[in-house]
């Protein structure tokens, strides 16, 4: 390592799949919540996020996800 080395970095919150990652029948939206209902953030290599992903709060600790993004109709629907 570098002393001046500069690495792009992000702190992430890790999510676990309800329903096993199942697609909703309703609108094919995959569901997460909090890992253990922690706050925790892990520090991970930004080039290892594939792609983003728009949220939508369905309760406090869970989340509709839309993957990949299609922000223009998502948002007018949401």
């Amino acid at each position: 390592m570098h002393q001046d080395a500069v690495y792009p970095l992000a702190a992430v919150q890790f999510l676990s799949l309800v329903h096993s990652g199942q697609r909703s029948d309703v609108d094919c939206l995959i569901t997460v919540q909090l890992r253990d209902r922690t706050r925790e953030l892990t520090i991970v290599d930004i080039g290892t996020i594939l792609s983003l992903a728009h949220q939508i709060p369905e309760t406090v600790w869970c989340w509709l996800v839309n993957t990949p993004i299609d922000l223009r109709t998502l948002n007018e629907i949401y």
